[in-house]
This record gives C-alpha cells, sequence and structure tokens, in this order.
C-alpha cells in the first residue's frame, strides 16, 4: 500500500507512526521534526463524532493557510467533492478498523479552478475510545502551490485511494485431490 512513491514527509510520518503504535524503545534513533521541518504545519486531526461526521480537531498552520480560512471543528468531508465523501469515509474508517494507515490522492482545486495535486495520509491513533476514534494525519501537497495563486483551496477530487495492507492472518488450509 504505502510502500508505492509517497511524498517522502508522508512515509516519515507513516514510519513514526509505526515506531510509536508499535512501542519501540528506539524512538530517538528514528527521524526527529527538524529534519522534516515543512510537516508539523501540514498535521491536522480528525475524529469520528457521528455518522457522517469527522471533526477536524487540530489543524496546522500550513494547512490553514491553504484554506485561507479556521478549520477546527469542520467536518472533513464537507471539504470534498459531493461523489467523493463515500471514499473519503471509507479511507478513514479502513484506516480505522485496521488500525493501519490508508492514503488518498486528490486535485485540490480553487473557486476559479487553480488545482494542485495532494495526498493526505490517515494514521489511526490508539485513544482508547472506539466510539470516537482519532487520526493523526498528514495534508501533503505534491505540486507546487503557487500554481493556486494565493487563492484558497474550496475543494477536493479523489484520483486514488491506498487502503492499508491487509495483515498476516496467519497460516491458511490448503487443500490437495
Amino acid at each position: 500500500m504505502i510502500e508505492l512513491k509517497a511524498h517522502p514527509n508522508t512515509r516519515a510520518i507513516i514510519e513514526a507512526w509505526k515506531r510509536l503504535s508499535r512501542g519501540d524503545s528506539h524512538l530517538i534513533e528514528g527521524p526527529m521534526a527538524h529534519d522534516y521541518p515543512d510537516v508539523v504545519g501540514r498535521l491536522f486531526i480528525v475524529q469520528r463524532t457521528d455518522v457522517e461526521d469527522y471533526s477536524l480537531r487540530m489543524v496546522g498552520a500550513g494547512i490553514q493557510e491553504l484554506f485561507g480560512r479556521e478549520l477546527v471543528e469542520h467536518n472533513f468531508l464537507s471539504l470534498w467533492n459531493a461523489t467523493d465523501k463515500m471514499v473519503v469515509k471509507t479511507a478513514v474508517e479502513t484506516a480505522i478498523e485496521c488500525a493501519s494507515p490508508s492514503l488518498i490522492r486528490a486535485t485540490a482545486q480553487t473557486l476559479d479552478g487553480k488545482s494542485i495535486e495532494i495526498e493526505i495520509s490517515f494514521s489511526p491513533l490508539d485513544t482508547g475510545n472506539k466510539e470516537r476514534p482519532r487520526l493523526l494525519c498528514l495534508y501533503q501537497t505534491l505540486s507546487d502551490e503557487a500554481a493556486l495563486k494565493g487563492r484558497p483551496i474550496y475543494r477536493h477530487f479523489i484520483s486514488s485511494l491506498y487502503p492499508p495492507k491487509p495483515k498476516d492472518t496467519g497460516p491458511s488450509l490448503r487443500i490437495v485431490q
């Protein structure tokens, strides 16, 4: 899944998530925040608060600059084209269900049609709250933000979804005749 050609920042966040989720005692040996200075402003947290409500709980300054507004408490699904909302919900829910990151690639567009390519990773956080789970997410631009000409992003259109890798379920039965 994510071993595809993800942006280096996306790979770094997913690797950090893997180390943290398995309780790796060698965290100090991995990449540090100063190794990826533009990442922190692109992080956000999504929390499922209802069936169709995925509230933004924390949003980095870099993201808010791209959108030209405060996004905390907005429904993450409202940032997507109507026909893509179910795919986004699927990406979030599969990450939660599989306890593993998922990734979306999309086009982010302004009201006047200017666009850039982006990828968003969804990494579930184990908070113990099964009813209202949270995910650490990265909003990573893949193309030059100057193409937006300073206009705020209005909506997104999905180009691809990369669900979590299936977990090895162990040995299976092989029938030989």
